[in-house]
């Protein structure tokens, strides 16, 4: 027969997932600002790939020496699925989102890509065998790219340079493609704990990443001049409190606590970001606010929906 847990413990369990749910509320919000920084001095791509290059690779060695009972190091067919999810989520989403935020501010670069469980629901909607999405849920969707056009839409008093509208592109790309890998996620499981896949996937869409920025020749862009203190303490903050520790965080509330609590980290985390954008000189002007209060709440609604907690929890968002 299992026994209860004690009132002592339950109580340090409470208090221990409080404390990973601030964490990761906080810290995945400050990667926009972070990646701000790190721009200063490092080419998008060279940020993104060399990110999740090292976090992957510290967090597998992180399970094989301290969890070794849990460490598998996985099949050809798991790598496989990892680098099909990863090059999705981490190329196709995380480097679009570095690339766009070169010329879009952090707050409208937070509020686009957590459109993603709008997409989520699109995609759940037109694939073979998928489920119709209630009229509350269809609500939510139509709410949401109002609040999506609102955003992208220039300003008459100030309109949008040719380069701004190409980054708010880019983070409607970036929104798909994540939405793309959390669905294609969904159909594959792997073994040991559940920290190897998120490995898996930050080293083999990492290494996509790096070859494509070497190819591309951004490293020649690399020079010390630009490596200033405010771009290093960013990427120092994208590699550890971003990456390592904030998916580490994830997957532990992911086994101790609700489906409905883990799903507002999705619209907490835009929040936070948007607020911390403005904290730090960002213009709030109130075509952004009356989208940022649309886009929110439509993502709330959204969210509702079992499906899309399931998928959005899959695969957590952050830039």
């Amino acid at each position: 027969m299992t026994s209860l847990p004690s009132p002592t413990m339950t109580r340090r369990l409470t208090t221990w997932v409080t404390l990973a749910f601030l964490y990761v509320y906080v810290a995945w919000s400050m990667t926009y600002l972070a990646l701000h920084y790190a721009l200063i001095g490092l080419p998008p791509l060279v940020i993104s790939g060399a990110r999740f290059f090292l976090a992957g690779w510290i967090l597998l060695a992180f399970v094989g020496l301290f969890l070794r009972r849990d460490f598998h190091w996985g099949s050809l067919g798991e790598w496989r699925d990892a680098s099909i999810v990863g090059t999705m989520l981490f190329l196709g989403g995380n480097g679009s989102v570095a690339w766009a935020q070169q010329h879009v501010n952090t707050s409208t670069t937070a509020l686009i890509f957590g459109t993603i469980p709008l997409f989520i629901i699109l995609f759940e909607w037109v694939r073979p065998g998928g489920v119709r999405p209630t009229l509350r849920t269809g609500a939510g969707l139509v709410m949401g790219f109002i609040g999506l056009c609102i955003l992208i839409r220039p300003s008459p008093a100030l309109p949008d340079t040719r380069m701004e509208i190409e980054g708010k592109l880019a983070l409607i790309f970036a929104a798909v493609a994540w939405a793309a890998g959390a669905i294609y996620s969904r159909s594959h499981h792997a073994k040991g704990s559940p920290l190897l896949p998120f490995a898996r996937q930050m080293i083999s869409g990492g290494t996509v990443i790096l070859v494509i920025s070497v190819l591309h020749g951004d490293w020649t862009r690399v020079s010390p001049e630009r490596l200033t203190l405010p771009c290093l303490l960013g990427f120092g903050y994208l590699v550890t409190f971003g990456s390592l520790f904030g998916f580490t965080a994830y997957a532990w509330l992911l086994r101790v606590s609700t489906p409905e609590r883990v799903s507002t980290i999705s619209y907490i985390n835009t929040v936070l970001a948007v607020l911390l954008g403005w904290a730090v000189g960002e213009p709030m002007s109130l075509r952004i606010f009356i989208g940022a209060v649309v886009v929110v709440a439509s993502v709330v609604i959204v969210l509702r929906k079992k499906a899309v907690r399931d998928t959005v929890e899959a695969t957590p968002s952050e830039a």
